[in-house]
């Protein structure tokens, strides 16, 4: 959009009115002047309007809370004018933005781009979204104010924040994706080496071809592996939590169950997760799930009432066969505030009781 002064529009018509009437030609010609360069900043200015384009490298973003992001945008100048003065702000709400780096004065000659760079960073987490920015930039005279609102949307989505919590993978059953030096994990499937045949060595474990062809005994030696699917019971009953530290010890809450799932992911573990809380979600065990239940703790909330079941008595009968149930609630939170004021650097979730295996703890 472009803005015209009231002012541009008196000028106008006086020296339209003038070159009209007056008899003298030197008058003429000014005021002819005058409109001529009225109209080649209007043209200006309206190429201008017309030709400078923004773009977000991103749609999506994704940050976990007190951690910090960069949002990243190119201003990009299509015609063969300059813009000499231009400022530009994208707005970015509930976030704190480092040094108001949304906002500023660029200049940009023909074809040119500029790439903005600024970190942000978000104390609560949620969904969120950005735009639109907003540039404003003239003429080169000033006489036409340029006002662009370009929506280039961008949805920022923050994850609970991470916490120091070491998360036990075994008990599990055999033949999986995680290495661990123990004979009762032996995968079959996957040979590790060969080695020469010992005393006691059992006689399936022979590889007879190797034997045969160095005119020896040798053994198989074979990768010991296991699988530890998760699951993760979340309590947000409001009725469960002290009112005086209710919304502290539920985000807490929430911030042990992301990590417990942060790991799963790391370790590429099939999870699932079920909550007493917003919407009441239930996710079986899958592979490459942990990202969404992240996302779903993002904006999850807690829900009027009170857990009275069994949440390992529940879900055991709907679960695989060796996963590692993890209930999260307010004993459980109460239990790691304990082990933290005591500066226990061993926090792990067994100590804490938030590690259980079919309603035993492990």
């Amino acid at each position: 959009m472009i803005k015209v002064s009231p002012l541009i529009y008196v000028a106008s018509a006086i020296s339209l009115l003038f070159f009209l009437v007056s008899p003298y030609r030197l008058l003429q010609f000014v005021c002819l002047s005058v409109l001529f360069v009225f109209l080649i900043s209007f043209l200006y200015a309206l190429v201008l309007s017309r030709t400078i384009k923004i773009e977000r490298n991103t749609n999506e973003l994704k940050l976990a809370c007190k951690e910090k992001s960069e949002i990243t945008l190119t201003i990009k100048n299509y015609s063969m004018l300059t813009a000499h003065v231009l400022y530009f702000f994208d707005e970015i709400p509930y976030f704190y933005i480092f040094n108001e780096g949304n906002k500023g004065v660029i200049s940009l000659r023909p074809h040119e781009l500029k790439k903005i760079v600024y970190t942000i960073t978000s104390q609560d987490r949620g969904l969120f979204h950005g735009g639109p920015v907003r540039i404003r930039t003239s003429d080169p005279l000033g006489l036409f104010l340029i006002n662009v609102e370009v929506p280039a949307p961008i949805e920022i989505t923050v994850r609970p924040a991470r916490i120091k919590l070491i998360t036990n993978t075994i008990p599990g059953f055999p033949q999986g994706n995680l290495k661990i030096n123990n004979p009762c994990y032996e995968d079959i499937t996957m040979r590790r080496s060969i080695r020469e045949y010992q005393n006691g060595d059992e006689q399936k474990r022979i590889n007879w071809r190797t034997s045969a062809k160095f005119d020896s005994l040798y053994t198989n030696q074979y990768e010991d592996s296991f699988d530890a699917p998760f699951f993760v019971f979340l309590n947000l009953a409001e009725d469960d939590y002290d009112l005086h530290n209710r919304h502290y010890h539920s985000e807490k809450a929430i911030e042990i169950a992301a990590c417990i799932i942060e790991k799963s992911r790391v370790l590429r573990q099939r999870c699932g997760f079920a909550a007493y809380g917003t919407g009441f979600p239930y996710l079986p065990p899958r592979q490459n799930q942990a990202d969404c239940i992240l996302d779903l703790l993002s904006v999850i909330k807690m829900e009027p009432g009170k857990v009275e079941y069994d949440p390992v008595k529940k879900f055991t009968h709907q679960l695989p066969a060796g996963t590692l149930v993890f209930v999260i609630g307010p004993r459980e939170v109460e239990s790691y505030f304990l082990k933290v004021e005591a500066n226990k650097e061993n926090i792990n979730t067994v100590n804490t009781g938030i590690m259980r295996k079919y309603g035993k703890s492990v």
